[in-house]
């Protein structure tokens, strides 16, 4: 559907939805990756002192971060889904409006 400078093309739309289930099992990799990577270093900043220090500042956001990278792969699910609705809504909806002209133009109103 092309109106005044807006363009829709629910074909592209509908099949870019579609991959984003392959973002979202890259991005589960990745996240397991970095989770392994995080956990095996261990305590890597030490167990002395200023070791403890670093771990109690720094450990509560590096674990939130990690935590986000661990959604991203949902979130990207979602993204693809509410693609995938809008492109069918969309669809439906230009369809719709197009058999109202069609029965309005045969009614010559």
């Amino acid at each position: 559907m092309t109106m005044g400078g807006f363009r829709n093309d629910f074909t592209r739309l509908t099949e870019h939805a579609g991959e984003f289930a392959d973002h979202a099992s890259h991005a589960r990799r990745i996240a397991a990756t970095l989770r392994e990577a995080v956990e095996s270093a261990g305590a890597c900043w030490g167990d002395d002192e200023i070791g403890e220090r670093f771990s109690a500042t720094h450990r509560g956001p590096a674990e939130a971060a990690l935590a986000a990278v661990e959604e991203l792969p949902e979130r990207l699910r979602e993204v693809g889904d509410e693609f995938a609705a809008t492109a069918e809504t969309s669809r439906r909806t230009d369809s719709a409006n197009a058999a109202e002209l069609d029965r309005l133009a045969d009614r010559g109103e």
